[in-house]
């Protein structure tokens, strides 16, 4: 049986695999179709999906490793080759992060950046952004379809 930390990796790496689908899916509409304001959370599924790379950037460099960053603007008009290139980024900013975490360490704590006097465990942190990508996906799903396009679902085993 697989331990929890084990199985937080694994769902990490179940969430990276996914985000290629939609990266090829996104980047093959027109342009006017990928960066159509669509009223969602954020504005066109370009902005939905760089928001996606944000959420771990600020998780992981903002509140895990207490750096600085700039968020991605909306709106830009990113290439396909910018969007890999930040994806792979966002992947192995993650994966190093995993890498040297321990499952004693998920029930460190962490200060918000925002809320000084909120504290939350590193667990906490790795479940949410696995909800938090999970969330946008579906997102990304429905307005996908609206399109008549199939969204690139796979099942945890695939």
């Amino acid at each position: 049986m697989k331990t929890e930390f084990e199985l937080i990796r694994e769902l990490y790496r179940y969430n990276s695999k996914g985000r290629q689908g939609y990266l090829r899916k996104i980047w093959r509409l027109p342009p006017k179709e990928r960066y159509r304001d669509r009223g969602a959370s954020f504005p066109s599924l370009v902005d939905i999906y760089m928001h996606i790379l944000d959420a771990y950037r600020w998780w992981f460099i903002r509140v895990y490793s207490r750096a600085s960053f700039e968020e991605y603007p909306l709106g830009t008009r990113y290439t396909l080759a910018e969007a890999k290139r930040e994806t792979r980024k966002v992947d192995r900013l993650v994966e190093n992060v995993l890498r040297k975490l321990r499952p004693k360490d998920l029930d460190r704590r962490i200060t918000l950046p925002t809320r000084r006097h909120e504290r939350l465990t590193i667990r906490t942190m790795l479940v949410h952004m696995i909800e938090e990508e999970l969330q946008h996906k579906g997102e990304l799903n429905a307005l996908l379809w609206q399109l008549d396009v199939d969204a690139p679902v796979h099942g945890f085993d695939d």
